[in-house]
């Protein structure tokens, strides 16, 4: 039986709110099958709505900032995601994860932090949720057995396998100097995978590299602009 036929065209108010909503939360892939639209027609979209960001953004995060990003923290969306999001750069993004690590402590519990707790339980591995709570792990497990008690990571998140010595003492070697997508393919792990064990381990990027990353993005930017401007002069030749 084939498929609903795709839709075309000028993006209606609807599928545009959806695919805002969707967008660091989702796979590209997952918000083009919400809406019905061809994936390429969604990455444009993506590209109007959060384009690139050209300048590193050195501002201060808000609380509205933090507290969206620790929303998106565990799920299927990526650093990448989340830079255009913010308009700020991927290494930003990934010191701002790695710096709410540090600012886990026991706090007493408030009836926003338990209404997070009980939406968030069963989609985000422990670690996230420290991450998105602030807490230490044993004061989120023993808050409520209903949620925490017999349930482990394996059982609520995408199944990964366990981390051996190796591939942690490869980690601690190229961490500081490799971009974690990178990190993510030779390990065969996602991006969030490489971020929450790096940040478990305490590891950081040199800020050389961090410096390097930024460089790295705008070239990427600017050699783009320049193939896709070379490709549209080679369809209008061809046209002509």
């Amino acid at each position: 039986m084939a498929g609903r036929p795709k839709k075309t065209g000028q993006w209606s108010a609807p599928d545009t709110s959806m695919l805002k909503r969707m967008y660091g939360m989702c796979k590209r892939t997952k918000i083009a099958q919400k809406v019905g639209r061809p994936l390429a027609s969604v990455n444009k979209m993506v590209a109007k709505l959060f384009p690139e960001s050209t300048e590193n953004n050195n501002k201060p995060w808000t609380a509205s900032e933090v507290a969206k990003l620790k929303n998106m923290l565990g799920s299927e969306g990526d650093e990448v995601q989340w830079a255009r999001i913010f308009k700020r750069s991927v290494a930003d993004v990934e010191r701002k994860i790695i710096g709410f690590q540090s600012d886990v402590a026991e706090r007493p519990w408030t009836r926003e932090s338990l209404a997070d707790l009980k939406r968030l339980f069963g989609s985000r591995s422990n670690f996230d949720l420290t991450l998105i709570l602030g807490m230490p792990e044993k004061q989120i497990v023993a808050k409520d057995k209903k949620f925490c008690s017999s349930t482990n990571d394996s059982e609520r998140t995408t199944k990964m396998p366990r981390w051996s010595s190796e591939d942690i003492e490869t980690l601690k070697r190229l961490h500081p100097i490799t971009p974690n997508t990178e990190l993510a393919q030779r390990l065969n792990r996602t991006t969030k995978s490489i971020t929450s064990k790096a940040a478990s381990l305490g590891l950081k990027k040199q800020p050389e590299h961090l410096r390097k990353m930024g460089r790295d993005n705008v070239d990427w930017r600017y050699n783009r602009n320049q193939c896709e401007e070379e490709e549209n002069g080679k369809s209008s030749d061809s046209n002509a």
